[in-house]
């Protein structure tokens, strides 16, 4: 059972003395334990305290689970707590933050316990790609246990998925059940529009480390000669990301995803389609909207309150470059309530709908018409009024330009499925 570790006895330095760690209790040999490397509190005797930890995992316990470490520190006879939610074993850092005014070295001991989630349960809320092998499986929402109360299954599933692993060599997009949602789709007046099927959207806007790793043979080598990918986006157009400028033509397939990358064909839905025998593509822009309103119909995807944008998005930086190179990682604000980051700010995102078409048929499919401009959703970094973040802001550009934008992949369940 990995639910509960402790580790070897340690010094602190700086303001304090002797860290006591409790014993493992319940674990098999080589399970997850953790132990304090070094307590530091910031000169001259601050309430400002670093706890710095390590969590080993042993057994693989983090591969499908969440962990939070419980750290108690014991001054004078009174318990202080601090607590750390991680996703990953390693180092880590938490601040202490309510130490007692004027505690010293030898008025304190610690302890810390490592609380893992349970495994991630069967379901199919999250599509989980290997962008290497072409590999698809299908994980469930979390489900707090008793020592994550406070957090939803959401937020369990929040913090597995924003982590390096995925936003390099996995993809993972979160399911948008069937249903009826509201979006306005550039108009002053919402409209109802019922989907007949799941589909599921990158909770991540793809980086370059996915491109990297799409682009690599089936067998993990390297079909380039350069490797200096980043978790940042770069320029995109439509050409560059599935072959073809028109909203009603389809991704080109190959017999395999090496023969393509042997014939140097590395756009990177191309790719990801040769490998996973699927479909996938850009959003519909309706589809953009929905999966960005996570069913709401307030100005921004969480709430009316412009003043809580910088929690939210990336925006108002100046004297940075256009280029969408120059955006920051994703998932370093929060997430909208379905789990997806990034929506708005940060960078616009290519959809699958032109301007000037027609009304659509449903969310799946773009309108009739031709034009050689896309929509595109989410805006940037350089808007500094927050107003320009709403769930359904807007803009388009020509397809065949140089100017490119992020993406994020989406897949339409196929007709008859659940």
């Amino acid at each position: 059972m990995c639910n509960r570790a402790g580790g070897k006895r340690n010094t602190g330095r700086g303001a304090f003395g002797t860290a006591v760690i409790l014993a493992a209790m319940g674990l098999a040999a080589n399970a997850a334990s953790i132990a304090i490397d070094d307590v530091k509190q910031h000169w001259p005797w601050s309430n400002s305290v670093d706890i710095t930890y390590t969590v080993t995992d042993g057994d693989g316990c983090f591969d499908a689970r969440v962990g939070r470490v419980c750290i108690k520190s014991v001054v004078n006879g009174v318990e202080y707590v601090a607590y750390d939610d991680i996703s990953s074993p390693g180092r880590h850092t938490v601040a202490w933050t309510n130490p007692p005014q004027g505690v010293k070295c030898d008025d304190c001991k610690m302890s810390a316990e490592l609380f893992l989630s349970d495994p991630v349960p069967p379901g199919d809320d999250y599509m989980v790609v290997d962008l290497v092998t072409g590999a698809v499986t299908y994980e469930g929402l979390f489900a707090p246990n008793e020592k994550f109360a406070s957090f939803t299954g959401q937020q369990l599933s929040n913090a597995r998925y924003n982590t390096d692993k995925y936003k390099t060599t996995h993809y993972v997009l979160r399911k948008i059940p069937k249903g009826t949602y509201k979006a306005k789709r550039g108009t002053k007046a919402f409209k109802g529009w019922t989907t007949d099927r799941d589909y599921y959207i990158g909770i991540f806007c793809w980086t370059t480390a996915h491109y990297g790793n799409v682009i690599k043979r089936t067998d993990g080598r390297d079909a380039t000669p350069w490797s200096d990918y980043s978790l940042q986006s770069r320029r995109w157009t439509p050409r560059d990301i599935r072959g073809n400028t028109v909203p009603s033509g389809t991704v080109a397939k190959y017999p395999s995803a090496d023969a393509a990358i042997a014939a140097k064909k590395w756009r990177p839905l191309e790719l990801l389609n040769a490998k996973t025998g699927m479909a996938f593509d850009i959003p519909t822009e309706l589809m953009h909207e929905i999966a960005c309103r996570a069913g709401t119909t307030t100005t921004f995807f969480w709430g009316n309150d412009a003043s809580l944008a910088p929690q939210y998005a990336v925006y108002g930086i100046s004297g940075r470059n256009t280029d969408s190179q120059y955006a920051d990682p994703p998932g370093t604000r929060k997430p909208n309530a379905w789990g997806l980051y990034d929506m708005v700010g940060n960078d616009w995102q290519w959809c699958r709908t032109y301007v000037g078409e027609g009304e659509p048929p449903d969310v799946f499919t773009p309108g009739k018409g031709a034009s050689d401009r896309w929509y595109v959703r989410g805006e940037n970094i350089y808007p500094a009024d927050p107003h320009r973040l709403s769930s359904d802001v807007r803009s388009s550009a020509f397809t065949k330009s140089g100017v490119g934008y992020s993406f994020r992949a989406a897949y339409i369940m196929p007709n008859g499925s659940k």
